[in-house]
């Protein structure tokens, strides 16, 4: 008996484990490599397994050390894009907590670079940024923390990044815009690639996975 049942164990086991490489084909389109993530050009983040038009739109805006930075800085790089205020009490700190491992990570990747949009740029300008960082030991290098006019970080988050929250604001919120805790991976053509929870650390693992696929996947199929 306990023979047969090893042997009905073993079977389901290899039953589950066939249906599962099948599942992974078939929720990725014929002729993609294994290693390449979905695209996604909707506020509704449907993952879409062939390439699609949209695009992180043009930009002027500084970072932290007030230098421009366009999305011209994007071309040619994969990068994770998060979104954050300096004064922000409780979801922005734990945010940067959550990117500093992928910070870490980054610093042996070439061709990768992090950007944080605030979303008080009233009030968050390129020295409160530039304190920020240093306080909190974020690599301007690595991660540029991005302000500039309210329209145009408007304009970025909602129809690039599709990160804003869609609320009416009233009063003093109306000197920011409410956001989320998504974190973006964007590959070196400005398309969106992979969305993720920024206060989950395994979620940030996953991140840093899925950069390594971006970047396999960029090197194109091996001769």
């Amino acid at each position: 008996d306990d023979v047969k049942t090893k042997r009905v164990v073993i079977l389901f086991a290899m039953a589950l484990s066939v249906a599962g490489l099948a599942f992974g084909r078939s929720s990725r389109a014929p002729g993609l490599r294994p290693s390449s993530l979905p695209f996604y050009d909707s506020r509704d983040f449907t993952p879409r397994w062939s390439p699609v038009d949209h695009r992180i739109g043009p930009f002027h805006l500084v970072d932290q050390s007030n230098a421009t930075f366009t999305e011209r800085d994007l071309d040619g790089r994969i990068h994770v894009a998060s979104f954050l205020f300096a004064q922000c009490p409780s979801l922005c700190p734990t945010l940067v907590e959550r990117l500093k491992p992928v910070q870490k990570a980054l610093s042996s990747r070439a061709g990768v670079m992090m950007v944080s949009y605030t979303v008080a740029p009233m009030t968050d300008t390129p020295s409160v940024l530039n304190q920020f960082g240093r306080l909190r030991g974020i690599d301007s290098a690595i991660w540029r923390l991005a302000t500039g006019e309210l329209s145009e970080i408007k304009s970025v988050l909602h129809d690039s990044y599709f990160a804003d929250d869609t609320r009416p604001l009233e009063g003093e919120e109306l000197s920011k815009l409410l956001h989320t805790e998504k974190v973006l991976l964007v590959d070196g053509q400005r398309r969106i690639r992979g969305t993720y929870n920024g206060t989950s650390a395994f979620e940030m693992e996953r991140l840093v996975e899925d950069i390594d696929a971006l970047k396999m996947e960029s090197r194109g199929p091996k001769s």
